[in-house]
């Protein structure tokens, strides 16, 4: 690029105007992860750059490797990371809903005039929506990182759920290996979005089967109660009296830890197997 255009969109970038209207963009529309939720995201972000490895170095050289570079590095940077932040989006406003619901409801005295009876109350459709987004979004994060790991090895295999027996058959085993083992320790937290023969999944029932709502609102002398579901809530089964925001906090917690193990397992081992020998 010339150098003089190069100054001149350097100089109309920063300009005070070019700075207002992206600051407006991005208090609207934007969505940043905590510090804490990008470091995984940071770890692989300064393996690729911090030197380059020989390996990217040689696949960005050429043409016919140059894609797989570019799925390799966009594929836990782009896919996984904004993802993630898709479902902790929804997340927060699963949490925001079901406190501006118990806050709304806390305003009228309807213990007394309820008595002894239960009343299930209608018309709980944001929250369902947000509901159907989270786990849609949270499915899709663990395909994506799936499809991120199975890069290194050249292919383009995408479901989470069969990734410990695919990456059985890779090499090499100093980076597959340890990748089984992680994958072996997480999957079994993520049930809820991943089918199994006859065993659908929250995931497949909103994509394929049908409405899949967050749960009823109950109210009675004992206060709110969120009751059924797609988790099955208040119902004494699997999350026994938890309500959607518990339920929802230990699924975001599974969803951190399976993130972060993976990807700095899948660094450490690449960087194991990729570093030059004396």
């Amino acid at each position: 690029m010339d150098e003089e255009i190069f100054r001149r969109m350097l100089a109309m970038h920063s300009s005070p105007e070019i700075q207002a209207c992206l600051a407006a963009v991005e208090s609207i529309a934007g969505y940043k992860l905590s510090a804490v939720d990008r470091q995984p995201f940071l770890y692989f972000h300064n393996y690729l750059t911090n030197p380059e490895p020989k390996f990217i170095t040689e696949w960005r050289s050429s043409p016919t490797t140059e894609a797989r570079y570019t799925a390799f590095a966009n594929g836990i940077l782009h896919d996984v990371q904004n993802t993630f932040a898709c479902v902790l989006y929804h997340y927060g406003r699963l949490k925001s809903i079901e406190t501006s619901v118990v806050e709304g409801l806390e305003r009228h005295d309807y213990r007394r005039a309820l008595g002894t009876s239960t009343l299930a109350l209608g018309n709980t459709l944001i929250l369902d929506f947000e509901y159907q987004a989270f786990i849609l979004a949270l499915r899709r994060c663990l395909d994506y990182l799936a499809r991120a790991v199975c890069t290194y090895f050249k292919n383009d295999f995408h479901s989470f759920r069969r990734l410990s027996k695919f990456l059985e058959k890779l090499t090499p085993i100093e980076v597959s290996a340890p990748l089984i083992e992680v994958h072996q320790r997480y999957v079994p937290n993520f049930e809820f979005v991943l089918s199994d023969g006859e065993r659908k999944s929250l995931r497949d029932r909103i994509s394929h089967y049908g409405y899949v709502q967050a749960g009823t609102v109950n109210l009675s002398r004992r206060g709110f109660l969120l009751a059924g579901g797609g988790e099955n809530l208040g119902s004494g089964g699997a999350h026994g009296s938890a309500t959607l925001s518990e339920v929802l906090d230990a699924h975001v917690k599974n969803l951190r830890g399976c993130l972060r193990d993976m990807i700095l397992c899948y660094v450490d081992s690449i960087g194991r197997h990729e570093a030059p020998t004396a």
